[in-house]
């Protein structure tokens, strides 16, 4: 199993604390939403994983990720399972995906990955703790004894319940799972501890879905930017 790459962050920035998931390389719609929320780099903004593949342009998405780092923000980038089957493709030349790596690929260098995209790709995390919550792509296996050494939970869970004797109270932020407007906005109104923010922006088709969020995660209030990539 993979070393767990983790990040603790215990005091709160002078700004917001913000996550996103699930960009699914839909550049335009995710830059509309930088845009929509105002970002400013007094604030700390969480990308929850799966920010590539699927939608059109996801070297676009990590070029957005790269430049707000470059340029001050407080950019923090959690690992999905599809900035992990990419990593994955770029160890492995045999591999069955690797017409993934095309977007990322330069023809200047003998068609070899950029290094910006490998670099960030390698220093994402696979969960962030902060004073009162986890941030991880998909979720914690729980039933083991060590929920947060279990790197492939972190990154492919698809149901898992919590268990408090871990989390001291805190909450537990989640993508991964495409879920209606409806559903992600009950569970903040009813105070769940486990919520989901993945309101899959690549699902146009699917009612209730469609659409890039941004949770506060200090006043649990959402940022909505409808998908407008082709």
């Amino acid at each position: 199993m993979e070393e767990v790459r983790k990040l603790l962050l215990e005091e709160k920035p002078a700004g917001r604390r913000l996550a996103v998931s699930d960009i699914h390389g839909c550049a335009k719609t995710f830059k509309a939403l930088i845009k929509q929320i105002a970002l400013k780099k007094k604030d700390q903004l969480f990308i929850v994983g799966d920010a590539i593949n699927r939608g059109p342009s996801s070297e676009k998405v990590l070029d957005i990720i790269i430049d707000l780092k470059k340029e001050g923000y407080q950019v923090y980038f959690i690992r999905g399972n599809h900035e992990q089957i990419v990593i994955d493709a770029i160890n492995n030349e045999n591999s069955t995906n690797l017409k993934l790596l095309q977007p990322l690929k330069s023809e200047k260098n003998q068609g070899k990955i950029k290094k910006k995209y490998t670099e960030l790709l390698n220093n994402s995390y696979h969960f962030i703790e902060l004073s009162d919550y986890y941030l991880v792509h998909a979720g914690f296996d729980f039933k083991s004894e060590k929920p947060f050494e279990n790197t492939y939970a972190m990154l492919y869970s698809k149901k898992f319940k919590l268990d408090q004797s871990f989390l001291n109270n805190k909450k537990v932020i989640i993508g991964h799972y495409p879920s209606n407007l409806i559903e992600i906005i009950r569970r903040i109104k009813n105070g769940k501890n486990k919520l989901y923010i993945d309101n899959g922006c690549v699902n146009k088709k699917v009612a209730e879905q469609g659409n890039l969020l941004c949770l506060n995660l200090d006043t649990l209030a959402i940022s909505l930017q409808k998908n407008i990539d082709e």
